[in-house]
């Protein structure tokens, strides 16, 4: 097992509003979250959730409140501290975020990009990671199932195992703080499993670990909830305090328990490249 990642991925919102073209996406929302924890986001669709990633990122502009991140006020920093701040944050959308053309072994290297500079990351995309990357990038494909996929272009793979892909380079990465968006929305319920083992496993070593879902049977697997409603919390505590009357109000009629289709494992073929943006996961552009 690799060793223990540092716990620096606190972080604090204070009184935070975002919106847009006038409408409130998110809502005087604080909200704590102490180094190594692990928690579920919920929330009907609309409610905010991934407004809340975006901030934690400083990729939406703040119309209110303050948002600490590692003891640091991240509106506050420069681009070369934001930059700094970004690398230690790993991003899993629905999306996946992957260079299609590339194989998969480098996308999976792609988790080091933020520390390789602009010469490094050009070799890795020319001739492949070096043997110390490798050997990295072997043992996180090993984790995820996709060890003889190395070496196959990353277009060729069904959804589910891009999705792998993607913790793969988290593995690779192994950041201090991971926002995974609905990261099981778009794959089987045995990918589901493998997916999540991943990230707990991440969290175990360190990481903070924040995961919004639709899934509530899902969400009661994690040691702390925090629901959305309207942009702001109306809840935060234990699976076990999360009562149906509070549950009902969060979805205010939607169904949280309705069945969460998960289709078979199908080609995902992105018909646009990617651009990769250094930074918050290595890869990803948001």
């Amino acid at each position: 097992m690799p060793p223990a990642m540092p716990s620096a991925g606190g972080f604090t919102l204070q009184d935070v509003a975002v919106s847009f073209h006038g409408t409130a996406a998110l809502s005087g929302v604080t909200l704590a979250v102490e180094p190594g924890e692990s928690l579920a986001v919920i929330g009907a669709s609309g409610a905010g959730k991934t407004t809340l990633f975006r901030v934690l990122t400083r990729g939406v502009a703040l119309n209110g409140g303050k948002v600490t991140v590692g003891e640091r006020d991240l509106y506050a920093l420069s681009k070369k501290e934001l930059k700094s701040v970004r690398r230690a944050i790993g991003s899993i959308y629905q999306a996946y975020n992957l260079v299609p053309q590339l194989p998969v072994g480098v996308n999976a290297a792609l988790g080091e990009v933020g520390e390789m500079g602009a010469l490094g990351t050009l070799r890795t995309f020319l001739t492949g990671p070096d043997a110390a990357l490798s050997s990295r990038v072997s043992k996180a494909l090993a984790r995820v199932g996709l060890e003889e996929k190395a070496r196959a272009r990353t277009i060729d793979l069904s959804g589910g195992q891009q999705q792998r892909v993607a913790v793969a380079r988290l593995l690779v990465q192994r950041p201090n703080l991971i926002l995974a968006d609905e990261p099981f929305a778009a794959v089987d319920p045995v990918t589901t499993e493998r997916v999540f083992e991943a990230l707990l496993e991440l969290n175990r070593e360190g990481a903070t670990l924040l995961v919004n879902l639709h899934d509530v049977e899902l969400a009661r697997r994690f040691p702390r909830l925090v629901a959305l409603r309207k942009g702001s919390v109306v809840f935060d505590g234990s699976p076990e305090q999360l009562s149906e009357e509070t549950l009902h109000d969060i979805y205010a009629g939607d169904d949280p328990y309705k069945e969460v289709v998960r289709p078979e494992p199908v080609d995902k073929r992105p018909t646009e490249p990617i651009s990769i943006a250094e930074g918050r996961d290595g890869v990803s552009s948001h």
